[in-house]
């Protein structure tokens, strides 16, 4: 069951989530209500299960609940699966279509598609960047904030141009904070963070 507090917490969905790096954080950190973790490559949605079960923070399933409950209340759970970003992206897009026009005729209310918004979106994408459906699945999502961590200057700086333009009815994004990190010493490859927020 979510409690009053963790309904208020923000939820936060996670694409090329790779081991967990980000996520265990996160989900240690109690900021958030819910992570969706998503990765392509089975090696690493494996790995990032395995590191979110040793840390208990894996969602697990209804006869595992009560064992946990306890830990539960000090962590956020954490849903891991796999797949392609971009895949993932266009089911979620074509699914806000069908429950946008279902709320136009009547049918059902904005409320009752809250099962998946997201209020954060958190990406760390490989060099080449994201792909066009991710980022308008992030312009035309729910996303109050996204965090883009980047190994690629080109791919951020093309990715920024589309997020920040933002030519919906959402108005895109606006950069609130950015780190620069010199990870490779040496190299001309510097990891970047970039906190945007909605417009």
């Amino acid at each position: 069951t979510t409690t009053t507090a963790a309904a208020a917490k923000p939820r936060l969905l996670e694409m090329y989530c790779g081991c967990g790096a980000h996520t265990i954080p996160l989900a240690k950190s109690t900021l958030l209500s819910e992570i969706v973790a998503v990765e392509l490559d089975e090696r690493l949605v494996n790995a990032c299960r395995n590191n979110c079960r040793l840390n208990k923070c894996l969602k697990e399933s209804e006869d595992d609940v009560n064992e946990s409950s306890n830990n539960s209340k000090y962590q956020t759970s954490v849903e891991v699966f796999k797949g392609d970003a971009a895949e993932w992206a266009a089911k979620t897009l074509r699914k806000q279509r069908k429950d946008d026009k279902r709320i136009m005729e009547g049918a059902e209310t904005s409320s009752s598609r809250s099962n998946g918004n997201f209020d954060i979106l958190l990406v760390d994408p490989p060099r080449d960047g994201l792909s066009s459906t991710v980022c308008d699945m992030a312009l035309k999502g729910t996303f109050e904030h996204v965090v883009y961590v980047s190994c690629g200057r080109r791919a951020l700086l093309r990715d920024l141009a589309i997020l920040c333009c933002g030519n919906d009815d959402k108005g895109g994004f606006n950069v609130l904070d950015l780190a620069v990190i010199d990870l490779f010493p040496g190299t001309d490859a510097v990891e970047t963070l970039v906190h945007l927020k909605r417009r």
